[in-house]
């Protein structure tokens, strides 16, 4: 089935995109972000600003942006949705619902664009004949509005995942695109595609990292999935090290345990790209909690034991970029039986950090690769030393 065929049968509606723009007294940041919402696209862009009962001046500049949207028509064609606070997944759903588009996207009403790029993962998405999903990297604003802000490229990108110029992929051959950040903005997702799985955001007051469980969810269920190393999503996130893990600790375990849960009740449940970049995000939770303040509340070490017991104790022992001194810590506090060295010891995870390094400097630079190498230093010195 080409293209033209494949987005007939999909029931296009007015619009190729639907992007929901969830917003809660943004009003810093709101004007530039809508005016980065540029695309060739045009009227085929459709944006859905969900105003999420502001009680600043957000309301207003959304009202600006359409009334400016409205006269020039290569800017998307624009509607607003106020509703009464929910948090952040609530209202996305919002702005799901209400969009017709053949694919939906995400907006984050404090970060902003820098390109076209939902007229260019549209694009792919016609190239490789209407997958899933498709899902770019990004660039993080790292302390933002400051003067020590810099513009690095994500995690993701450059790690060898299929682009979608060799063909598209899945999770079971990518599982790198869950290994990180969720980056849940910076993909399209086939608007059919979530209905048929009923992929929604669960709804939780505030942010609630409701993101987690849906990338979970969507890269599990898609069966084709489009991938570039492109970047056009600017993505404001704090100085690396002052995680917001520790500000919503027990809101990350949830979210990791929910996040276990899809991959068990998916088709890719016992895969063991999965269940190591499960296991990677459980040691990176872990690391920012133990021997902290944090622990001294009973549900939160709880939680934290439940997600050590989650993790699958091979796909545990066998990353080679965790040191095996937290791996000896992680089986002393699950009672699991196995061998700590049993990936390489000490001189794999040294090779590891070794190429994480070269991989940081190459792709950032050296500001960029000593601060990593710091963050993982850190986390090692709050555990046994080996």
């Amino acid at each position: 089935m080409n293209s033209a065929n494949h987005m007939e049968h999909h029931a296009i509606g007015r619009h190729l995109v639907s992007v929901a723009v969830p917003v809660y007294n943004v009003e810093r940041y709101l004007d530039q972000c809508l005016g980065s919402i540029r695309s060739s696209l045009g009227r085929s862009l459709q944006l859905i600003i969900v105003n999420d009962g502001s009680t600043d001046g957000s309301l207003a500049i959304a009202e600006r942006y359409a009334e400016r949207a409205e006269r020039d028509p290569s800017l998307p064609d624009v509607c607003i949705i106020s509703k009464e606070n929910g948090g952040y997944g609530a209202a996305v759903n919002t702005g799901f619902a209400a969009a017709d588009g053949v694919y939906l996207g995400i907006v984050e009403p404090d970060d902003y664009l820098d390109g076209d790029l939902f007229g260019e993962l549209f694009a792919i998405a016609q190239a490789c004949d209407i997958p899933d999903v498709v899902k770019s990297t990004y660039k993080r604003v790292w302390m933002p509005d400051t003067p020590e802000q810099r513009i690095w490229g994500s995690l993701l990108r450059h790690r060898g995942v299929r682009t979608w110029r060799q063909g598209v992929t899945t999770l079971g051959e990518s599982p790198l695109l869950v290994r990180w950040h969720p980056s849940v903005w910076s993909a399209i997702y086939r608007r059919d595609f979530l209905e048929t799985t009923n992929t929604r955001f669960i709804e939780a007051p505030g942010a609630g990292w409701v993101d987690n469980p849906f990338v979970m969810r969507a890269m599990c269920q898609a069966e084709r999935i489009a991938f570039t190393d492109d970047a056009w999503y600017c993505y404001r996130e704090d100085r690396p090290g002052s995680s917001s893990v520790l500000k919503g600790a027990d809101l990350s375990l949830i979210r990791w345990l929910q996040m276990r849960d899809e991959a068990a009740q998916s088709r890719w449940a016992n895969d063991e790209g999965v269940l190591s970049s499960l296991a990677s995000i459980g040691f990176r939770y872990a690391a920012h909690l133990w021997d902290t303040p944090a622990m001294d509340d009973p549900r939160i070490a709880d939680l934290l034991h439940q997600v050590l017991r989650g993790m699958n104790v091979d796909a545990a022992l066998g990353l080679k970029d965790v040191s095996p001194a937290v791996k000896q810590r992680y089986l002393a506090e699950t009672g699991y039986e196995g061998d700590a060295n049993a990936a390489g010891g000490n001189h794999a995870y040294r090779l590891a950090l070794i190429r994480e390094l070269v991989y940081s400097w190459r792709e950032n630079g050296l500001f960029f690769a000593c601060e990593r190498a710091g963050l993982h230093r850190h986390a090692d010195d709050s555990q046994p030393s080996a």
